[in-house]
């Protein structure tokens, strides 16, 4: 499984660790393992609308913090539970922008 709950760690928020070959594969993996907490069966998660997310960070963690908000900002915003299929990281003067 390319993510895993922590179980001691988180007390009101959940925590996990998400694993990939590559940041693309990570931040996919994370935001599966963020949709998971929200729906048992992230297959059940039909696509009927495409969005496109691009942000951008000087730091990598931070850029992922902002992803996984995003995801979280649909769910709760519009009701809307997105699955991440494609995603594209590039690092250029110092700086990560992601598109999905």
């Amino acid at each position: 499984m390319p993510y895993h709950y922590l179980e001691d760690i988180g007390t009101a928020d959940i925590a996990f660790e998400a694993t990939g070959c590559d940041l693309s594969e990570l931040f996919r993996d994370a935001a599966d393992a963020t949709m998971n907490v929200m729906i048992d069966n992230l297959q059940a998660i039909e696509p009927r609308e495409n969005r496109h997310i691009e942000l951008s960070s000087d730091e990598i963690d931070m850029l992922l913090f902002d992803f996984l908000q995003e995801l979280i900002y649909f769910k709760d915003a519009e009701r809307l539970l997105l699955r991440v299929r494609d995603t594209r990281i590039e690092q250029r003067d110092g700086n990560y922008f992601l598109k999905a």
